[in-house]
């Protein structure tokens, strides 16, 4: 772990620039030597970054401050050579718990101090009771930043544009949830219903799936033997930048869960809608397959062949419609989008791997990322590069989730990726 270095010495390599920790009084005090580990947790279904850091004290700090829970903790860690915003670890976090106390000899203790961003303690202390009225983007702006009934951030936002509009009222409901609920009635200009709330390096982000989707690839990741390169006469040298393509353990959790698809409504789901207004119902039915091509993806195709047994009956649900419940509003319910929202993030889960790979402080959740997997089985003279390539796990990805493991030798990135599609076409027989 080096610190104050601009010279990276290895695929994995971190400069600490500052861990400091601020009590309610406004004393600060630099633990960076103390650290003996720190966790950053992103997660693309969660709406904050949390954390945690190991201490070993022998300053007696929860004295010095002290420890009350009232403190603030300011990280500034870069991967060496990297600079910009988006690419550094630059925040301050509310420490809201501490763990683990031990004694480690006379004059040391160890303890873990759990950190999250300062809106989680805005969120968890705010409710409000009012009605919300205009274009979603515009109220999920609103949502971020105002001080009454937002979470008063000041961080960058990114936030995708929606045509349709929406009316509610939160009955004393806490921003992220209002937040949560104009995702679920949010629908882009191409009609893709999968809206999220979530933070990553950037920021706050309220945007679809797809909008990540269509995002420029960061990193290729590789699962070889690759050690080093060999020069023209036999030498071998580092070559950093393939390092930090090399996956060091990959595993994956659950390949597939055809039951659980059909329950869910993936492959195909039935709404009765039924207006309490007008005293009307509709029957409406969704087919993944016919709606694939009509959104963006991260591969070509689907992660369903034409063949997979699917009845609209295996998911049927009824929902409500609410026609004129507000002046000037139609339906102002998300029973337009919901059944296609339903399929949609049910696909974005269709495969899911977790990696283990060398640590850069660029990476963060809803970036998209290529994995290259080889097939496990022997390789004959005269197979081609597509004749080798594992095409049910090769392809892009999204990172759904990621810790960053910091320690006083390496970091190290564990993630989730997740994709909702294949490089293969499944029609074919996966060739």
């Amino acid at each position: 772990m080096s610190a104050n270095s601009e010279a990276i010495r290895f695929a994995g390599d971190v400069s600490i620039d500052k861990i400091e920790i601020i009590s309610s009084n406004g004393f600060g005090q630099q633990v960076s030597n103390q650290v003996v580990a720190l966790e950053i947790y992103e997660d693309l279904w969660s709406p904050f970054i949390s954390g945690v850091l190991a201490l070993k004290d022998s300053l007696d700090l929860a004295n010095v401050f002290p420890f009350v829970g009232e403190e603030y903790v300011n990280i500034k860690i870069h991967t060496p050579t990297f600079e910009g915003k988006t690419k550094v670890i630059d925040d301050q976090f509310y420490i809201y718990k501490m763990t683990n106390r031990e004694m480690a000899g006379d004059r040391n203790v160890i303890y873990e101090l759990h950190f999250i961003s300062r809106e989680a303690m805005v969120d968890i202390n705010k409710k409000t009771s009012r009605a919300h009225e205009g274009k979603i983007s515009d109220i999920a702006k609103m949502l971020i930043s105002d001080t009454q009934a937002g979470l008063e951030s000041k961080k960058n936002t990114v936030i995708e544009e929606t045509p349709n509009g929406v009316k509610f009222i939160a009955n004393y409901w806490p921003p992220v949830q209002s937040l949560n609920y104009t995702a679920e009635t949010s629908a882009n200009r191409d009609g893709a219903a999968n809206y999220l709330f979530f933070e990553n390096r950037f920021g706050l982000n309220f945007v679809s799936l797809d909008y990540l989707y269509k995002g420029d690839t960061i990193q290729e990741f590789v699962y070889d033997n690759y050690m080093r390169d060999f020069t023209p006469d036999g030498r071998t040298y580092r070559n950093i930048e393939k390092e930090y393509q090399r996956i060091i353990e990959i595993s994956v959790p659950e390949v597939y869960d055809y039951m659980d698809r059909i329950r869910s409504g993936m492959y195909a789901n039935k709404m009765t809608n039924y207006d309490l207004v007008t005293k009307k119902y509709v029957v409406k039915t969704f087919d993944m397959l016919d709606d694939f091509k009509n959104n963006a993806h991260l591969n070509e195709f689907a992660a369903a062949s034409k063949k997979v047994i699917r009845r609209f009956n295996a998911m049927a649900f009824t929902y409500p419609k609410y026609h004129a419940n507000f002046n000037n509003f139609g339906d102002v319910t998300n029973s337009k989008t919901i059944q296609k929202r339903t399929s949609q993030l049910q696909q974005a889960e269709a495969t899911k791997i977790s990696i283990v790979v060398p640590g850069r402080t660029d990476y963060t959740v809803g970036r998209k990322v290529r994995v290259k997997l080889n097939k496990f089985n022997p390789i004959e003279s005269g197979d081609t590069e597509k004749d080798i390539t594992d095409n049910m796990f090769s392809g892009n990805y999204i990172i759904s989730g990621i810790n960053h493991f910091i320690d006083r030798e390496k970091h190290q990135c564990h993630m989730e990726l997740m994709k909702d599609s294949f490089i293969v076409d499944l029609d074919k027989g996966g060739k």
